[in-house]
């Protein structure tokens, strides 16, 4: 590859990021408007199968469904505290991976 290409080559990457950008904003712009139906309609309410209440609704090709999640977080910097080194190793993952960044 010249210089020449990978100048363009990097700003064809800054363009398609732009792009999706955009996409991504659409997107949730959507994905509002589709909640805000699931809770303002009442036939859209139901149970998933554990019996939880939930929004349902179920259209032409797709299924939005709108239900309560939950994640659990924990204080890295606690859990050190709490244990030695090793304990703490032990528990430990570490993940290496390439990283590119054009800006």
């Amino acid at each position: 590859m010249t210089i020449a290409e990978m100048n363009e080559t990097m700003e064809a990457i800054q363009e398609w990021k732009r792009i999706k950008e955009e996409a991504e904003d659409n997107i949730s712009a959507l994905n509002v408007k589709v909640i805000e139906f699931l809770n303002e309609t009442d036939e859209c309410e139901a149970v998933d199968k554990k019996g939880n209440p939930i929004r349902k609704f179920i259209g032409n090709i797709f299924k939005a469904t709108l239900s309560r999640g939950e994640r659990e977080t924990v204080d890295k910097a606690e859990v050190k505290k709490l244990l030695n080194d090793e304990d703490y190793q032990k528990v430990s993952k570490v993940s290496t991976y390439p990283v590119l960044r054009i800006s």
